[in-house]
């Protein structure tokens, strides 16, 4: 019987490498599309990377961890910062001459502007570390925040700076216990918006305030909500005085408001608190 033998052909191996484009036309669009790839990844990546490092510093900022905050702030910015000259000469005599009264400017949402502070003691320090408003479920670090001083004709002006996930604690103002104003900042907007409901916070809520690891207790006496915009120097005047030195102790909370709308930013809100015993009228 015959055999029948079979013989072993040998197959071509298939070609598993991506044949490069051979006319000009090609090589170009290949060239392009490798290039929008690759651009298309470094956004990606760059994209993804910004978001979590905001998240990381959303995390940083409250208060319930350990997690050091590092102190961003935004500051002043490049563009003309309203005319506060006239504000210089029609200052009340009721104002303390030289104090911190930042003058909330509606026209650069955000801007704090004011006549320039007098100089600090060499020895002031800010001790405020964290501010807790249970009412709203704010837990959150606080961080010193300055001014920058930006020439505008004849006049210095002082433009603070604000705390962009933070509260900030105005430079100059109390601490607790100094027997005076401890003036805080925070944006309703931005990264943190960590003062988006300040404006819901109610007369009677408490207010903690951690300063050098101790818990320092306030009642909120009243909350206001004053114009900004389209209102005369006196009122501006007025408004500051708010956030300006006392003669007891209390903490002062602004921010800007509403955070939405055709009027955003065309007013502030201002909490303030004082400790228990003095909170209405009796002795601290």
């Amino acid at each position: 019987m015959p055999m029948l033998i079979h013989s072993k052909t040998r197959m071509p191996h298939a070609q598993t490498h991506r044949r490069e484009p051979t006319t000009r036309a090609a090589r170009i669009y290949w060239t392009l599309g490798n290039l929008l790839l690759v651009s298309g990844l470094y956004l990606l990546v760059y994209v993804g990377g910004l978001y979590l490092y905001v998240e990381h510093l959303r995390l940083a900022a409250r208060g319930d961890n350990d997690i050091e905050m590092p102190p961003l702030v935004i500051n002043a910015p490049s563009m003309a910062v309203p005319d506060l000259s006239s504000l210089n000469q029609t200052r009340s005599t009721s104002v303390p001459a030289g104090s911190s009264l930042p003058l909330l400017e509606p026209s650069d949402p955000g801007v704090i502007a004011s006549p320039l502070p007098a100089p600090l003691p060499a020895d002031h320090v800010s001790h405020v570390e964290r501010l807790v408003i249970p009412s709203i479920q704010v837990d959150a670090k606080v961080i010193e925040v300055g001014w920058d001083v930006i020439e505008q004709g004849a006049q210095r002006i002082a433009v603070w700076q604000v705390a962009e996930f933070a509260v900030g604690h105005h430079k100059g103002s109390a601490n607790p216990g100094e027997k005076n104003n401890i003036v805080l900042a925070g944006h309703v907007g931005g990264y943190g918006k960590v003062f988006l409901d300040l404006y819901y916070v109610q007369p009677g809520d408490p207010i903690i305030v951690y300063s050098e690891g101790r818990e320092h207790l306030y009642i909120v006496t009243e909350r206001l909500v004053v114009d900004e915009e389209g209102v005369p120097a006196e009122q501006r005047l007025a408004n500051a005085q708010l956030i300006g030195p006392t003669d007891r102790e209390m903490v002062t909370m602004v921010t800007c408001w509403p955070a939405t709308g055709p009027n955003r930013f065309n007013q502030r809100v201002i909490v303030r608190a004082e400790p228990p015993g003095s909170a209405y009228g009796g002795q601290p």
